[in-house]
This record gives structure tokens, sequence and C-alpha cells, in this order.
């Protein structure tokens, strides 16, 4: 199973893309499927985000997408998965607020490992639309977006920035 990401902040339409990236692929005959952002979830389950977050809220959203991941790899026969996030950009929420953890950056830098394209979506807006799940404030997501950078580089991570629907599925297909 061939994994893709798309990484960056929060708010600048990577849930939209990846339900282009699905249907266009299902289009051509891959038979893809879409991890939603696991965030959402973590709402749900009554974890506090963004701003607010904690280290049980970010810990909880880390394990649960590496396991979600792995549901996938194991229990469907899947050709491509589309990642909502990938686990360095959920990361970068805890490194925002609490720093770094050794044993989280042996486990992220590792995961990592495992997705075959990573597809940086830039900020494209300054209009954050109020979803119960983002944070609303432009300096926020202005502040995780040069941390995510930062990280991509310092780490070593190779990536590409999203241009458009057409050129990321060709991309992978091509792969």
């Amino acid at each position: 199973m061939m994994k893709v990401a798309l990484i960056g902040t929060h708010g600048v339409g990577k849930t939209t893309i990846c339900h282009d990236l699905v249907a266009g692929l299902k289009k051509r005959g891959v038979f893809a499927d879409y991890l939603v952002e696991i965030a959402r979830e973590a709402r749900k389950a009554g974890f506090r985000l963004n701003e607010e977050t904690t280290q049980d809220s970010q810990r909880w959203i880390l394990y649960t997408q590496i396991t979600k991941e792995l549901e996938f790899k194991a229990g469907k026969d899947v050709e491509v998965l589309i990642c909502d996030r990938a686990l360095l950009d959920n990361y970068v929420y805890f490194i925002n607020k609490f720093g770094r953890d050794s044993t989280l950056d042996a486990v992220v830098n590792n995961h990592m490992k495992t997705y075959n394209f990573l597809f940086k979506v830039p900020i494209n807006s300054i209009y954050l639309s109020k979803d119960n799940v983002r944070s609303i404030g432009p300096l926020f997501q202005i502040q995780i977006d040069k941390l995510i950078d930062e990280e991509l580089k310092e780490r070593g991570f190779e990536f590409q920035i999203y241009s458009n629907l057409e050129k990321t599925i060709q991309k992978i297909i091509k792969k």
C-alpha cells in the first residue's frame, strides 16, 4: 500500500484536497481511500486542541494516527491511502506548546519513513472558518506553518509543495 500525506497547518484546505485526490485516483482506476484528520476525532472524544491542547491530547492524536494507518495496511485492500496529515505535522502542535519529547521524536522520525509522498499545502488565504476544530487565529496558523517548515528541514524529510490536483495525481500514479 502506498501512503500519501498532505501536510501543513490548519485551515489551508488539506481535507478538501484529500477528498479530491481520492476521487481523482478512483476515476483513473486506482483503489484509493482516505484517512480523516485525527484531530477531528480527538475533539469528538473531548480532547482540547490548538492553543489549549494538552500533552494527553497530542499523544492521543499521534498514537491514534499510527493505529489508524496500521489498520488500513492490515485490513483493507487499498492501493493508495491518502492521509489528512502526517505524524510530523500533528507532532508540531505538541512541540509548539511543550517542546520536543525524546520518545515522541523517535516515534515520529521512525514512522515518517512509512510515507511514500508528503505534499505540503501552503497557506493560501488569511480566512479561517470556525468549525469547532481549527483555531481561527491567523497568527497561530502562521506559527504552526513556520514550525512545520523548520521541522521538515531539520529532520531532512523529503516533501513536495502541493501545486495542483492533476500534477499530484500524476506523481502518485507514476510511482
